[in-house]
């Protein structure tokens, strides 16, 4: 490794993973591959780490179901984000591996340096569509819910120069100006964001980005029904695994990157 924390050009992480493979239709599973990733062409993706419910951030409200939806989930999310996500992120910074932030320009009041397309007039929508809007998250929750004064969990928010963006295509120009290819993806939520929203995996890959998700820096939108088995989870995974790209866990990238720095310790 280079000095300052800069990859050096040749260094490479090779990542266990796994994807699902979906053929022959009559005989389908798992499959590992061990991914050879030039340092220097990989980046580490934090998506949607809200501070609802956490120490820095708005309490959750009964009344409103918004961020992570449950309190179950909400508290598995601060959970990863202190024993997962800023691991990672850590891990990253020691070696140089690029560090990226997506979230919601929902947020852009608390981000005014980050470009925001955002409309500050009311959408229009339907009667009926706002109807199920209200019965789902609560009424008027985008202006009474914790949604309106979340920001990032202060825990994995960017350090020194690393940027935050709300729009793939503002992501795509960044990632394409630093050579960037393969996208190791964390945060939430696992059957919704991460798969589809701004900076998630499918419009990336739609763009050519080699897409893996950190499988256990993650958890879906879980009813308390949900939770103990985590369906959301589990079905947010295996589309990923399945249609998106591969798949790895913590202590696989970390295992990753400490080979990396035994094989090139300067």
């Amino acid at each position: 490794m280079s000095a300052g924390g800069n990859p050096a050009e040749d260094a490479v992480i090779c990542l266990p993973s796994r994807y699902y493979r979906a053929l022959p239709i009559d005989d389908p599973g798992y499959e590992e591959e061990t991914l050879e990733l030039p340092l220097a062409s990989t980046a580490l993706v934090g998506m949607h780490c809200w501070n609802i419910g956490c120490p820095d951030g708005p309490a959750i409200d009964v009344d409103f179901c918004v961020g992570a939806g449950w309190p179950q989930s909400t508290r598995e999310a601060a959970r990863i984000m202190a024993e997962v996500v800023r691991p990672s992120m850590d891990l990253a910074r020691r070696v140089g591996l690029r560090i990226v932030h997506v979230e919601t320009d929902w947020m852009d009041t608390q981000y005014p340096h980050v470009e925001s397309r955002r409309s500050s007039a009311p959408a229009e929508m339907h009667p009926h569509q706002r109807a199920m809007l209200e019965r789902a998250h609560g009424i008027d929750y985008m202006t009474r819910s914790p949604l309106a004064s979340m920001r990032r969990a202060e825990l994995v928010s960017p350090q020194g120069e690393e940027p935050l963006f709300f729009y793939s295509d503002t992501l795509d120009e960044d990632l394409r100006r630093h050579g960037i290819g393969t996208l190791i993806y964390m945060g939430f939520m696992t059957d919704m964001c991460i798969l589809a929203a701004e900076g998630g995996a499918r419009q990336m890959v739609a763009r050519g980005y080699r897409c893996v998700l950190m499988r256990d820096a993650t958890v879906g939108v879980e009813t308390p029904e949900s939770y103990p088995d985590r369906l959301a989870t589990r079905y947010g995974t295996h589309i990923f695994e399945w249609s998106l790209g591969h798949s790895t866990r913590f202590e696989q990238f970390q295992a990753a990157i400490a080979a990396t720095r035994e094989r090139d310790p300067s």
